[in-house]
């Protein structure tokens, strides 16, 4: 038989734990436990959580405690809450340095307010071939036919859509992803194989690896070599956006 535990590391000299002394020269360790086996760790690496046996009679005063089911599912649940706020947050912050990088550092502000009704008035010049005043005077200015400028105000304005549209969808894919976590809290088993859930990875694209960039190298999980690299990414987790973007 064996029973949940809840602990800390110990001092790898002194056997006491890391949340009452500083540790040693020597490093920490997890402590002498009969059939202790870790299977969670809080998100700041602080408590672990796991089983060991049922003889084991748990030290308190070293941060070694039994705990319930109940107890051990909670601390699941509250790290999967804090990761999925988080990650919530995370999302628009590399949603932002995205936009920044891919439309903000190309198209200035001014680009931003007069868009629209440029679009517009260009669109309706290459259906109906009339120009208002604007498109006019900006394609005399600039030494080009009205038609030549009308084609270059369509095809920037609908590249920007377009940008704007895959950086929208792509954080709109992982925040919905984000939003649908959830654990399941039928047992300690059940909840544990929800928890790793959360970190699995998905392969969104290839690369051609060359001279120039590494050139073959060993496959892990074929086990061969090659030259063709599998781009894998969070299935959850934001971090992966911007691999993302360039592989949509």
């Amino acid at each position: 038989m064996a029973k949940n535990i809840k602990y800390r590391q110990v001092d790898c000299d002194t056997g006491v734990s890391v949340g009452i002394a500083t540790v040693g020269p020597s490093g920490s360790k997890s402590p002498n436990l009969s059939g202790l086996s870790p299977k969670f760790m809080t998100l700041d690496g602080s408590w672990r959580f796991g089983t060991c046996d049922d003889s084991v009679t748990v030290n308190n005063s070293n941060d070694q405690y039994e705990v319930t089911d109940s107890e051990y599912i909670t601390e699941i649940q509250s790290a999967t809450t804090t990761r999925v706020e988080h990650w919530k947050i995370r999302i628009y912050e590399l949603e932002k340095q995205i936009r920044d990088e891919e439309l903000l550092n190309v198209y200035s502000p001014t680009v931003y307010a007069s868009a629209p009704y440029k679009y517009d008035a260009a669109v309706a010049f290459l259906n109906n071939g009339t120009a208002n005043a604007g498109l006019t005077t900006e394609a005399n200015a600039r030494g080009i036919t009205v038609t030549a400028l009308a084609n270059k105000i369509k095809t920037n304005h609908e590249n920007y859509i377009t940008i704007d549209a895959k950086i929208a969808g792509l954080r709109g894919l992982l925040y919905d992803r984000i939003s649908s976590i959830s654990i399941n809290t039928s047992s300690v088993t059940t909840a544990l194989a929800s928890y790793a859930g959360i970190t699995t990875t998905e392969q969104i694209g290839t690369l051609l690896r060359t001279p120039d960039n590494g050139g073959f190298f060993i496959d892990t999980v074929a086990g061969i070599s090659t030259n063709i690299e599998r781009i894998m990414v969070p299935y959850y987790d934001p971090g992966g956006l911007r691999d993302r973007y360039d592989y949509l």
